[in-house]
């Protein structure tokens, strides 16, 4: 890989609500970048400014993809041309970052996947306390649909979406993968009735262990017929978060940080 390319993230891509597949969908084969790419100092820095009041949490890829750390934007001085982010909490990873000469930050505020590349950070005090600090990006790639990163989850400790209002019991149905924007999960038989596309289950909620319990909202958005390794049919449900607060976002995304950091501990 040349110092210039992008870092590699195995096994999290982005993906559309209306093309989820098991296929890595690059965002240069789903959509031109150039029309959701922000180039005018002026709105880069508002739409970072945005991001930092409200509390967003940001998730930037290091070393060329081998680490990655969870910040918040803390300010965004346009004059200077400089981007302040929160310290870390771990010593290790603060270190590895201030070191990284390339970094990806990828965040979705409001649904919105935002995503730009940064040179070196800076370590600096701000109000007594240490703080990184990065020159504002050239470019801010803001996808207007709804595209998000998404990861798989654990087969061997599977998370468990606990459907309360389905009609003629409780359900609760393994996941498959997760992202900001929603969930898919196996249905127990591909005969299962009820998750018709379009319908809403309104009290349903996911065990992301150990951040908590989210009682959410899910509207089936696909289905998708797969056969199993074992050689079973087996019918998979894709469905869309409603409404999910800010809070929430954020859980999901410390969790799909927490999926990924497991994930390289375990590769050679």
């Amino acid at each position: 890989m040349g110092a210039d390319a992008p870092p590699k993230i195995p096994k999290v891509v982005i993906v559309t609500e209306e093309n989820r597949s098991d296929s890595p969908v690059a965002p240069s084969d789903a959509l031109d970048l150039a029309n959701y790419t922000l180039a005018s100092p002026v709105e880069i820095a508002h739409h970072l400014r945005s991001i930092a009041q409200q509390g967003h949490m940001v998730t930037v890829f290091s070393n060329k993809g081998r680490t990655f750390i969870l910040t918040r934007i803390l300010g965004v001085d346009a004059q200077n041309g400089t981007l302040t982010l929160d310290w870390g909490a771990e010593p290790g990873v603060n270190e590895q970052f201030l070191a990284s000469e390339r970094n990806v930050f990828v965040c979705s505020p409001d649904g919105v996947k935002t995503q730009f590349v940064t040179g070196q950070p800076r370590r600096i005090e701000l109000d007594g306390r240490p703080a990184f600090e990065v020159d504002l990006p050239e470019q801010v790639i803001k996808l207007q649909r709804r595209e998000f990163f998404r990861i798989q989850t654990p087969v061997a400790n599977p998370v468990i979406c606990r459907i309360l209002d389905y009609p003629q019991h409780t359900l609760d149905l393994p996941l498959f993968d997760i992202s900001l924007g929603g969930l898919s999960f196996w249905l127990p038989s591909p005969s299962t009735p009820g998750f018709d596309v379009g319908q809403v289950y309104y009290d349903c909620s996911l065990d992301l262990k150990p951040l908590g319990v989210l009682q959410v909202r899910l509207e089936v958005r696909h289905r998708l017929p797969v056969q199993r390794r074992n050689g079973q049919d087996a019918l998979r449900i894709g469905c869309a978060f409603q409404q999910l607060p800010t809070a929430m976002e954020n859980l999901i995304q410390r969790y799909v940080g927490q999926l990924e950091r497991e994930r390289r501990a375990l590769m050679p």
